[in-house]
């Protein structure tokens, strides 16, 4: 959305984990590469969404500015990398789990390499009502901010990157488990609920599509 939102023409291309691991890891010399990522006309690739804000930004100045170091700070509280907000993947890892289809692609997804020692046994493990619970409670401060700045976005009274990162979060959410999603989101508050709406309506309902493909 950061892209649409800077006017930027694109075009998306499906990969798999194989692909992610193979052929996209050796054309950009990255073995560690993650999606999205972008393939930019010289080759090169960038695929973290703070490094992907910058090419476009410094090549469409002339567009609105999407709030970087604001959303920096909204992705470390809704990102991973601390174990009370590593929420979203193990609560929608089953649902995950159940799109990888092939042998080959099950091997990789499902193997102590890439999860750790019986990592895949444990996030299927994991008690999904406790996850819930966590979950609801990273929402709600969302919630309580939409309260207190009425008919606007996080970003203030136009969506930014504050806001793309965190509709990113709900999209993965929704495309995995729309009915789950709606439980942890959307009943939430009528001002997130509205939120959502908007987003999803955003660019010509860019992510609607996306949802109603499913």
């Amino acid at each position: 959305m950061g892209l649409l939102h800077k006017n930027v023409s694109f075009e998306t291309v499906p990969i798999n984990f194989l692909d992610l691991r193979g052929n996209l890891a050796i054309r950009s010399g990255q073995t560690n590469i993650t999606v999205p990522a972008i393939e930019l006309p010289d080759g090169t690739f960038i695929y973290d969404s703070f490094r992907d804000s910058k090419p476009s930004r410094d090549a469409h100045r002339e567009h609105v500015a999407t709030g970087k170091n604001y959303a920096r700070l909204i992705d470390l509280g809704l990102g991973t990398s601390k174990s009370e907000w590593a929420v979203w993947y193990d609560l929608f890892f089953p649902q995950l789990d159940q799109q990888i289809i092939g042998e080959e692609q099950r091997l990789y997804f499902t193997s102590d390499s890439r999860l750790g020692p019986h990592g895949y046994q444990k996030l299927l493990a994991l008690d999904r009502q406790e996850l819930i619970r966590r979950a609801k409670m990273n929402v709600q401060p969302l919630v309580e901010f939409l309260r207190e700045h009425p008919n606007q976005y996080f970003q203030g009274a136009h969506p930014g990157q504050v806001d793309y990162i965190i509709f990113g979060r709900y999209a993965y959410c929704r495309m995995l488990d729309p009915v789950l999603t709606k439980e942890i989101w959307d009943e939430q508050g009528e001002e997130l609920r509205n939120w959502i709406r908007k987003l999803s309506q955003a660019y010509n309902g860019h992510a609607q599509l996306l949802f109603d493909s499913l």
